[in-house]
């Protein structure tokens, strides 16, 4: 839709837009489901199983113990059921490497407690969410800052 819109507007108003580009991390596009496993981590859907920037660290702690699991694997090497691949997914994101092995292995021997990897889980995702907000809430915080933002932006707007 942006390409659309440029295009259209550049043809009608001369060159004022550079041309959007679809931006991509790699090999891989990384989609990251929703803590109970059911579609994609959206505001718009259900809020307990959807972890934001702006959530405290106990209220991801919450989230993360209340994801869907069942009684464990039957069989060695058995395959996950979805819910249980999404947990792994969302490790691979913030866990370390050594971490996740841990819990491949339990998983594959059947000695796997759900509990230790959602504990695990959380406390990975408070360490690399907890930063992001720290940062944003200071720049909150800071009025002078947000100020001198303000005024350049508009300076800048103004010439144009």
């Amino acid at each position: 839709m942006a390409r659309n819109f440029a295009q259209r507007f550049n043809h009608r108003y001369g060159e004022i837009f550079p041309m959007p580009f679809a931006f991509n991390y790699g090999g891989e596009l990384v989609k990251i489901l929703s803590l109970d496993g059911n579609g994609k981590m959206s505001k718009s859907e259900n809020q307990n199983a959807t972890l934001y920037l702006a959530d405290e660290d106990d209220v991801i702690r919450k989230k993360v113990m209340k994801t869907k699991t069942d009684a464990g694997p039957t069989e060695q090497n058995s395959a996950k059921p979805d819910y249980i691949e999404n947990i792994f997914g969302l490790m691979k994101l913030v866990s370390a490497e050594d971490v996740i092995k841990k819990f491949e292995e339990d998983y594959n021997t059947c000695t796997i407690r759900y509990g230790d990897m959602k504990k695990q889980l959380a406390e990975d995702m408070v360490n690399f969410i907890s930063p992001i907000r720290n940062k944003v809430n200071a720049i909150l915080n800071d009025e002078k800052y947000l100020k001198e933002v303000m005024e350049k932006g508009a300076a800048k707007a103004n010439t144009s």
